[in-house]
């Protein structure tokens, strides 16, 4: 299917395109190692020397969120050809080819919201679920990934996304709900060196890739929104030059992870409240182009509901992921405010 010489031009979102269901395992020697190729935009590399370091980097949770998946090909890319050094054992996923090709968010259901095993739900609904079937295999492929990790290895999944409406805060990072550990300083310090100075600590358990593995591995993990969805071809790659040169200094292995790092400029925030459809007369009062991190004054009804109205409660209080078309029952937006780790 693909061969050392094909190393120079490989294209991993065209091969993806290519290949986009099931294909047969198969592994080629690169010069730095192995590339095993498990499945449809599965990708796992082992380096030639031991190393004690895991990394996932996903992207294409959303089909059509593009740059992130430019830059993960071009990774690929590198790492076949050995312009880039490999010294971390490194999980590639693209996580919705279908979704991929047609430059759709979706198919049929987010994606995003049907991990720690969600979707089992959607299967017994529709064993068919495409979207539900892909996130059965990528869980099967962090596990398979991760549980070779001895257990003091470190463990780091990147689950890359461009959002698909504006944001006050361009990049922005969701760290998922820690089930009691303490959030790190040095991944927060990541974060800043990849250009994001906002970062959103999620308050519960969720159904996000980046929950399942910092839940289920104990990896250090993040949701990272590094601009705003284009079309393929259309990104201006030095929007996210900063996130692509920390990105591949993980793999390299020379990014120094700093816990002492000073990071009070950043911008810090915690979910005060999720906001839910609850009935079909759930209804945002905001716009539908309105801004990530947007800010309301004490007073505005900002969810109407017969059932479960929400009004602001003091002023500063912000939205995230305002969305009124999302069925009973799902989260309509996050209502947020800021804090710090002090």
């Amino acid at each position: 299917m693909l061969t050392t010489q094909d190393f120079n031009t490989f294209n991993f979102i065209d091969f993806v395109r290519q290949n986009p269901d099931q294909h047969e395992c198969f592994e080629l020697d690169i010069e730095q190692g192995k590339a095993v190729f498990h499945d449809a935009g599965i990708i796992e590399f082992k380096p030639g020397q031991v190393s004690d370091q895991y990394v996932c980097l996903s992207c294409g949770v959303h089909g059509n969120e593009t740059a992130p998946m430019e830059i993960v090909s071009d990774m690929v890319r590198d790492i076949l050809v050995g312009t880039q050094t490999l010294k971390v054992n490194l999980l590639i996923l693209l996580g919705n080819p279908k979704a991929m090709m047609q430059q759709e968010r979706f198919l049929e259901f987010n994606l995003n919201r049907m991990f720690n095993h969600h979707w089992k739900s959607y299967l017994e609904a529709d064993p068919h679920c495409y979207e539900a079937l892909r996130a059965k295999r990528l869980e099967e492929a962090v596990k398979d990934f991760f549980e070779q990790s001895p257990d003091n290895a470190r463990r780091y999944h990147y689950d890359l996304h461009t959002a698909i409406r504006a944001s006050k805060h361009q990049r922005f990072a969701i760290y998922p709900y820690l089930d009691g550990r303490e959030h790190k300083v040095e991944q927060l310090a990541l974060m800043q060196d990849c250009g994001v100075n906002t970062v959103l600590l999620y308050h519960k358990p969720g159904s996000t890739f980046s929950y399942h593995t910092s839940h289920h591995f104990k990896a250090d993990a993040f949701t990272v929104e590094l601009g705003k969805v284009k079309p393929f071809g259309e990104n201006n790659r030095t929007d996210f030059e900063k996130a692509e040169t920390c990105l591949r200094q993980l793999v390299a292995n020379n990014y120094h992870f700093n816990n002492d790092r000073v990071i009070d400029d950043m911008n810090l925030f915690a979910v005060k409240k999720e906001l839910l459809r609850v009935s079909d007369d759930s209804h945002l009062n905001v716009d539908d182009d309105l801004a990530n991190f947007t800010e309301f004054k004490q007073g505005v009804e900002l969810l109407s509901d017969p059932q479960e109205p929400y009004v602001i409660e003091s002023d500063g209080e912000a939205i995230v992921f305002p969305n009124n078309k999302v069925p009973i029952g799902q989260r309509m937006a996050l209502l947020i405010e800021p804090v710090s780790l002090g």
